[in-house]
């Protein structure tokens, strides 16, 4: 944005000037870019207004505002509080109802310090969920408990049910006294109802949650807040490590794919939405250059390239 291109032409030269000094008052604190000047008003009024701007003038759309969002300090200190405030808190996720990129993004915008008061996360995983679940201990500092839900017909999932159960045990079993109950299903409103002598913060999706939830848990004041008010920005490492896992494991049936439909592949079984522009440069890095290796006694492996 700040450099000139061409910028060894002095025609060039004369033109960005001659624009830049006619249309100054458009330019942010008088600083150069390398733009069409309109009258937007203050730009930087918002980041959200600025990278608006930036992607319309470059021919694109920006649409994951939780890029460059995070959660106030009022939602992080009731989170800090309610730990605090407890003797024993465990996180109870709801692997279906939930989206493991954003909660590693919450968990990454949450201070280390107060997250390591929690005991542990219990994971309640169904067969048909992301990989990316299984990801989540090696960044998480919090130990994790992964519990895998088989399904008795494939059109039941049995996940509301363990987690019902599990918690029940949590709280009489190992003296748990408070939960950070991650799912927007309304039907957890049964448990938390059911255990009226356990301390519940509840953390959903905005969008799936249900209006009578929200309602029963504010009737109940019950603190509950939303994963996609945490910032996502913080997150590429992670999504990285579970598309190269899922790539890594198609390594041996790799010739019967086409790449760029692999490349897509990978996203859409990671559940990672992304850009066209997004995939394709996964696919220019990491499958495209996939290397075929031999070892000393001449055995063959393909390599992905990091």
């Amino acid at each position: 944005m700040f450099i000139l291109p061409k910028f060894t032409n002095e025609e060039n030269q004369k033109y960005e000037f001659e624009k830049y000094m006619e249309n100054l008052p458009y330019y942010p604190y008088q600083q150069y870019i390398h733009w069409k000047p309109k009258d937007y008003g203050n730009i930087l009024y918002t980041d959200g207004k600025f990278i608006e701007i930036l992607y319309k003038m470059n021919g694109d759309y920006f649409g994951d505002n939780s890029k460059y969002k995070n959660a106030v300090s009022e939602v992080k200190n009731n989170i800090y509080e309610f730990i605090r405030s407890s003797y024993k808190t465990v996180i109870v996720v709801d692997c279906e109802n939930s989206d493991v990129y954003k909660l590693y993004g919450m968990l990454k915008n949450l201070n280390g310090d107060e997250l390591d008061k929690i005991d542990k996360i219990v994971l309640y995983d169904d067969v048909h969920t992301t990989d990316g679940w299984d990801y989540l201990e090696r960044f998480i500092g919090i130990p994790i408990g992964h519990i895998e839900v088989e399904r008795i017909t494939d059109y039941k999932s049995l996940v509301d049910i363990k987690v019902s159960t599990g918690v029940c045990r949590e709280f009489y079993r190992n003296d748990v006294s408070s939960f950070i109950l991650l799912s927007s299903d309304s039907d957890y409103w049964g448990l938390i109802s059911s255990l009226p002598e356990a301390e519940f913060l509840v953390v959903v999706e905005w969008d799936k949650c249900g209006q009578a939830i929200k309602r029963a848990l504010e009737t109940s004041e019950i603190y509950y807040c939303s994963l996609d008010d945490f910032c996502s920005g913080n997150i590429e490492e992670f999504k990285r490590a579970v598309l190269i896992g899922a790539l890594k494991e198609r390594l041996p049936d790799l010739l019967t794919y086409n790449g760029k439909e692999l490349a897509r592949m990978l996203f859409e079984q990671a559940r990672i939405e992304a850009s066209d522009t997004e995939i394709m440069n996964f696919y220019k890095k990491y499958i495209r250059t996939i290397t075929l290796k031999a070892d000393l006694d001449g055995n063959f492996s393909l390599e992905v390239k990091l």
